[in-house]
């Protein structure tokens, strides 16, 4: 086997005789062997002309490639197609144990033979590959039937594979894989094999391309998964909070404004005459009845129990009456669903973004009616929050720093849904959530 690195390739390689039927005394004159020059030209023009057309259709493709796999097909195909050559293929390295693999990615011509020859290859791996592998550069191969094994050997002669050419795949010096072509010319062409070097490279920033965007959306997941453990920790302490408050303050406040009307009673039998005494009893009751309805209202805020007894529907019928009740907005509420899951952060989450969209309604909107409906569709719970406020402009409203806004859309993206806003300024605002009925399995892939 003869084996030629690229930058060695000797561009004035000697090539084989011409057969004696081509000779110039065959021509019969110079103006026929005039007219043959002139044909080689041409057709040595068209071929420039179909290289440099491959290498815009490459690049042009690697631009738009969405995927590698699909930009490595385009490539072989069209490569064979050029250079006439038989069989192209692709070994991708497995990062387990540096090993190349045979891709199911080929051009392969219909002959019975060259796909036993291929398949021979991924069985017992290709000597040609390894070596390129090893040395990361393009190399050229000839004779290469000296070099295989007695059953590849006989099938690539059967084939009539005379030679073979390889390259390195790479991203930032590290090899992803090997091309891999096998022709029936035993002499490269130089320009022709430059133009393959240089689609590997390309092919290469497809490769480094998805691994920055492979990389990218582990992140994302990861800091999707740490919102959520976040937002889980957060709603833990809050129950936890929200009983110690209920019942452990707010029993001691009651048990004080006993103590107080129990002194008051007493002190009336003794001394009916002391109003001014009564005066500052009731005082202290009525701030001992303020204490007590804050203790409710704050620890109710940290986590509705009503959320924790009866479900989400009787939380936020709940919370529209309160909200209403605060605020003076008028909150007209429509509820029609029968399904929903019964997963507690399902409710916690979906509550959460109903109670973050009216809170945000009372602080900006300058409204004075909200509609809130939460309905079902094929496998959707649709819930829409629309008030006829000031409205608010895109840049607003899809602003990085609208902390509460990332937050609910974060809360129904972990749920395997979407949150949309739609508002202009003048009109109000409209916030849609959308999430799947069937979402527990989201749920469990999270934790």
């Amino acid at each position: 086997m003869f084996v030629h690195s690229i930058s060695n390739i000797d561009k004035n390689a000697e090539r084989e005789s011409i057969p004696a039927s081509f000779s110039s005394n065959s021509l019969g004159s110079e103006e026929g062997g005039s007219g043959i020059e002139d044909q080689n030209t041409q057709e040595e023009l068209l071929r420039k002309i179909s290289i440099l057309n491959l290498l815009q259709q490459v690049a042009s493709s690697a631009n738009e490639a969405n995927d590698v796999d699909s930009i490595l097909q385009f490539s072989i195909d069209r490569i064979c197609a050029i250079g006439n050559w038989k069989l192209g293929q692709v070994y991708l390295l497995q990062e387990e144990d540096e090993s190349l693999s045979l891709s199911p990615i080929c051009y392969c011509e219909e002959n019975p033979s060259l796909k036993k020859f291929r398949r021979s290859l991924g069985q017992k791996g290709s000597i040609f590959s390894e070596k390129v592998q090893r040395e990361r550069k393009p190399i050229w191969f000839t004779k290469i039937a000296t070099s295989l094994e007695e059953g590849s050997r006989d099938l690539s002669l059967q084939a009539e594979i005379e030679s073979a050419f390889a390259l390195p795949i790479l991203v930032r010096e590290n090899l992803v894989g090997v091309l891999e072509f096998f022709s029936e010319s035993r002499t490269p062409d130089p320009s022709f094999l430059e133009a393959i070097t240089h689609i590997s490279s390309l092919i290469g920033r497809v490769f480094e391309r998805q691994d920055a965007e492979n990389s990218l959306k582990n992140s994302q997941e990861q800091l999707r998964a740490l919102s959520a453990r976040l937002q889980e920790v957060r709603e833990e302490e809050r129950l936890l909070v929200a009983r110690e408050i209920h019942d452990e303050l707010g029993q001691l406040l009651t048990v004080l404004k006993i103590d107080i009307t129990l002194l008051k009673n007493n002190i009336q039998k003794k001394d009916p005459e002391a109003f001014e005494l009564f005066s500052d009893i009731r005082s202290m009751i009525k701030v001992a009845d303020t204490a007590i309805e804050s203790v409710q209202r704050i620890a109710t805020e940290l986590r509705p129990l009503i959320l924790e007894d009866l479900g989400l529907v009787e939380g936020i019928e709940w919370y529209s009456r309160d909200f209403q009740k605060r605020t003076g907005i008028i909150c007209d509420l429509r509820i029609r669903t029968e399904n929903l899951p019964s997963e507690k952060e399902y409710s916690i989450a979906i509550f959460r973004i109903f109670q973050e969209a009216l809170t945000n309604v009372a602080r900006h909107a300058k409204a004075n009616r909200i509609q809130v409906s939460l309905e079902e569709e094929p496998s959707l719970l649709l819930l829409r929050i629309e008030d006829n406020g000031v409205g608010m402009g895109q840049d607003r409203w899809k602003n990085h720093k609208s902390l509460g806004l990332i937050g609910m859309r974060e809360r129904a993206v972990v749920l395997g849904g979407e949150l949309t806003v739609l508002s202009k300024e003048g009109e109000g605002t409209s916030v849609v959530v959308r999430i799947p009925l069937r979402s527990s399995g989201l749920m469990e892939d999270r934790s």
